[in-house]
């Protein structure tokens, strides 16, 4: 069965590869999108939503400087590393994180899937 959480988190980053207004420091409200994968429990839940949500809240770096997480945090980058450590926590509850859709504003996204 799987699941779908939607998770918001503010933080800020510059690109230094980028050869534009991005190279400088600006800040998103990110919208994080996880399908997660699990078995239905015998209490007819993959796993309860707040324990996800905790899981989550805990693991996005909500008002941070990206920088300091991810040398070049595009939206592309920074998905790709989230997807990562978010995975391995949810593996340790028998979770499989199946897509991770990372969205900079309303209409861009970047989107891993495992």
């Amino acid at each position: 069965m799987k699941i779908k959480l939607i998770r918001h988190f503010s933080a800020a980053h510059k690109l230094p590869c980028y050869d534009g207004p991005c190279h400088d420091l600006h800040g998103h409200t990110w919208k994080a999108v996880f399908i997660i994968e699990g078995p239905v429990q015998k209490d007819g839940m993959v796993c309860d939503f707040k324990v996800i949500k905790k899981l989550l809240d805990e693991n996005l770096p909500d008002h941070q400087f990206l920088n300091d997480r991810v040398e070049n945090p595009t939206a592309e980058n920074l998905s790709q590393v989230l997807f990562a450590d978010i995975s391995r926590k949810l593996k340790e509850k028998g979770l499989t994180l199946k897509t991770l859709e990372l969205w900079e504003s309303d209409n861009a996204a970047a989107i891993v899937e495992g």
